[in-house]
């Protein structure tokens, strides 16, 4: 009976070892904190459904994407997709906390993929220094966008919808 438990557990494990965080060596994400914001940089080692080729971004990139928010997020915001009810989200940039991945895409450009959350005040933990914040729905409390570190633009954003 205790063979049979050993090789159901190992079977179980194998079968599962593809699933979550699968480098035993990230801990927490760099906390990354300005004036006016605060980032969590995940490491290259951090699992996620990204492209396989990954690089950790460094605090000098991540101020370049920061800039680029900063100046550019109006533009690209222009519609206001998802903020009839909720922030309007480049008038309030600075209530965001954000989530900065980095990976290389099929051209050889390094692309940040910024993940963007409202800040829940002093009482909001630390999950988001140790995993993806995503979230279905909730509008423009819960939005992403990538920047081209090469071509210095910012591409492909997405807000949260409604239920």
């Amino acid at each position: 009976m205790k063979r049979k438990l050993t090789i159901l557990t190992f079977i179980l494990l194998a079968t599962f070892k593809g699933f979550g965080q699968t480098d035993t060596t990230f801990k927490k994400a760099d906390y990354y904190k300005t004036k006016q914001f605060e980032a969590a940089i995940f490491p290259a080692n951090y699992f996620d459904l990204l492209p396989e080729q990954r690089f950790t971004p460094a605090t000098r990139e991540i101020d370049t994407a920061e800039a680029a928010l900063s100046n550019n997020l109006k533009t690209l915001n222009k519609e206001l997709v998802n903020q009839s009810s909720t922030p309007i989200i480049h008038k309030n940039l600075h209530k965001y906390k954000r989530q900065y991945f980095g990976y290389i895409d099929k051209n050889g450009d390094r692309i940040l993929l910024i993940n963007c959350f409202w800040a829940m005040g002093k009482n909001c933990n630390d999950l988001w220094l140790t995993d993806r914040i995503m979230v279905l729905d909730g509008g423009s409390y819960f939005w992403n966008i990538k920047f081209n570190l090469d071509t210095n633009e910012l591409f492909d954003l997405n807000i949260n919808g409604y239920a």
